[in-house]
C-alpha cells in the first residue's frame, strides 16, 4: 500500500540521494551516496519530511551509503529522539559495510532498532 508520498530518487550536488516508500503503516527512507558534513542539510531536510508525514514506524535505510561520518550518525541519533519524543518508533537499517562499523565502533547500535538486511521494521 502505497502512502500520501512515494518519492523518486532526488539527488544533491554534494552526492547524496533519498528515496522513499510507503509499506503499510511504514515509512521507508533510503540514502544512497555519503553522509558527512556537507550533505547533511540534505540529508536533514529529507529526514524532517519523512517524519513530518507522521508514520508510525520511520524506517531509515542506510545501507546504500558509501560513507557516514559523526555528522550522520548525530542526525540518526536527533532523529531517534523526535521519534520517541512522538510516541513512534524509529527503526534503522545499516547494512554489513562501513556504515555498520561505525556504529557499531561507536557502541551505539544497542541504543537503536536495528534491522538486517530484509528483515521487516517493527
Amino acid at each position: 500500500m502505497n502512502g500520501p508520498r512515494d518519492t523518486a530518487p532526488s539527488e544533491t550536488s554534494g552526492g547524496l540521494w533519498a528515496v522513499s516508500s510507503w509499506d503499510s503503516d511504514r515509512l521507508v527512507l533510503v540514502l544512497h551516496g555519503d553522509l558527512d558534513i556537507d550533505t547533511l542539510p540534505t540529508a536533514q531536510d529529507e529526514v524532517s519530511a519523512a517524519e513530518g508525514q507522521a508514520p508510525r514506524v520511520l524506517v531509515l535505510d542506510l545501507s546504500q551509503l558509501g560513507y557516514v561520518d559523526s555528522s550522520g550518525v548525530r542526525m540518526v541519533l536527533l532523529a531517534q529522539q523526535v521519534a520517541d519524543d512522538a510516541g513512534r518508533l524509529l527503526a534503522v537499517r545499516l547494512g554489513h559495510g562501513a556504515t555498520r562499523r561505525v556504529f557499531d565502533m561507536l557502541g551505539i547500535t544497542g541504543r537503536l532498532e536495528v534491522l538486517d538486511e530484509g528483515e521487516a521494521s517493527p
